[in-house]
């Protein structure tokens, strides 16, 4: 969206970096109805980080996972999503597993 808006680097970065530090502690349930939920409530979360951008706010270095470089924000969320998420993923499954008891 920034990209489609603006075009400039500067833009595309605080944009990502805003959305890094809004929605990075969704998690995905594996249930229909509500990852489609979750699939608007990113897609409002874009366009609101996008208009954040354009008027020269973001989420910055100084707060949460996200990093003065836009590439290390990057990376910290995948660092969170590849190895933090594993035990989440496990209590997800013994939760629907509960319910089908």
């Amino acid at each position: 969206m920034a990209w489609l808006v603006d075009g400039r680097y500067e833009t595309i970065s605080m944009a990502i970096s805003s959305m890094i530090g809004d929605v990075s502690g969704m998690i995905c349930d594996g249930a229909s109805n509500s990852c489609a939920m979750k699939v608007s409530t990113s897609a409002s979360a874009a366009w609101k980080a996008v208009l954040m951008a354009l008027d020269d706010t973001a989420v910055t270095g100084n707060e949460g996972i996200v990093a003065h470089d836009v590439e290390q924000s990057i990376a910290n969320l995948c660092a969170l999503a590849s190895h933090s998420m594993q035990q989440t993923d496990r209590q997800i499954i013994e939760i629907m597993a509960s319910k089908a008891r």
